[in-house]
């Protein structure tokens, strides 16, 4: 699944949405992003490596449930 997909403000999905809106206005959300990046980027660069972005992953998901926890689903309500 591309970033794009996941995190697009433009998306029809009122959660993809949201978590587009987060990353693309949220300082501290677009730290985190970058980190996850420079995780991913150090990972693929290297034909072998134990190392996995798990925790970086991690720590972006629960920023962006935390920053889209009021408004993604005030739609449904």
């Amino acid at each position: 699944m591309t970033d794009e997909y996941m995190f697009d403000p433009n998306s029809a999905d009122q959660l993809t949405k949201e978590r587009g809106d987060c990353l693309q206005y949220d300082c501290g959300i677009k730290k985190i992003y970058e980190q996850f990046q420079r995780c991913e980027n150090r990972v693929k660069g290297k034909s072998y490596t134990a190392e996995t972005c798990e925790e970086e992953l991690i720590d972006l998901m629960v920023a962006l449930d935390h920053c889209v926890a009021e408004k993604a689903f005030k739609k449904f309500v």
